[in-house]
């Protein structure tokens, strides 16, 4: 069987690693004695993946994964069980049981959902946020300096993002929102739109990320784009 579910990932690890993610998962499956399902080879793994890798600093409401399981358990007992393995900053919330209709989440990703709270070096009011976050939207070209595997390049991120809110303006510290599309081959970065927002209110800072949900087509069982 396989079982499709969705943990939170917290301030207290937002500094660790997708692959130390990976081995913590691994780890707590064993210790919660799941009948886990193996590959074959010579280095037998875990039948694990992941919907997408979380940025390293990120926090997340809800990263998906899909375990295969030799043997039945129930959606429950599998996050009661796996929940009291886990350290502080890691927690199953939601599971089911998967059918043969559901292709694998890496595919059914299209979008996520991001809550981005800047830390400007000078302040600004919610109209200003607003404006900025107003001009993105009404561009047809947003180009920001991108790191790729052959060197930093200017690329227009405007058909990454979807849609955008400014939330909140207080105490120097700005929340914005954000959907941008997001599946294998990459999508939109929340540190990206960040500096695009930074440009455009002629400021400098830094920024922390918060992933609210991934969002998916083919199964209405998992958080879907409207």
């Amino acid at each position: 069987m396989k079982i499709i579910a969705a943990f939170e990932k917290t301030k207290e690890i937002s500094y660790t690693s997708h692959l130390d993610v990976q081995r913590t998962l691994q780890r707590a499956f064993r210790r919660a004695n799941l009948p886990l399902a193996f590959s074959k080879g010579f280095n037998p793994h875990p039948k694990l993946s992941f919907a997408t890798a979380l940025a390293t600093g990120y926090t997340s409401a809800g990263e998906w994964l899909d375990v295969e399981l030799d043997g039945d358990v129930s959606p429950e007992d599998f996050m009661t069980r796996v929940n009291a393995a886990l350290p502080n900053g890691m927690r199953f919330h939601s599971a089911f049981v998967a059918d043969d209709s559901i292709d694998t989440l890496s595919k059914m990703l299209v979008a996520a959902n991001y809550l981005i709270t800047l830390y400007p070096d000078a302040p600004f009011d919610f109209e200003a946020l607003d404006a900025a976050v107003r001009a993105i939207l009404a561009s047809d070209e947003v180009i920001v300096e991108k790191k790729t595997k052959s060197g930093i390049r200017p690329a227009n991120i405007r058909p990454e993002i979807l849609e955008s809110e400014a939330v909140s303006v207080s105490d120097n510290t700005a929340i914005v929102a954000v959907t941008g599309t997001l599946n294998a081959a990459g999508g939109l970065r929340a540190g990206t739109f960040a500096r695009a927002l930074f440009e455009r209110l002629n400021r400098n800072g830094r920024f922390t990320a918060h992933r609210t949900a991934l969002l998916f087509t083919g199964s209405d069982r998992l958080p879907r784009l409207d």
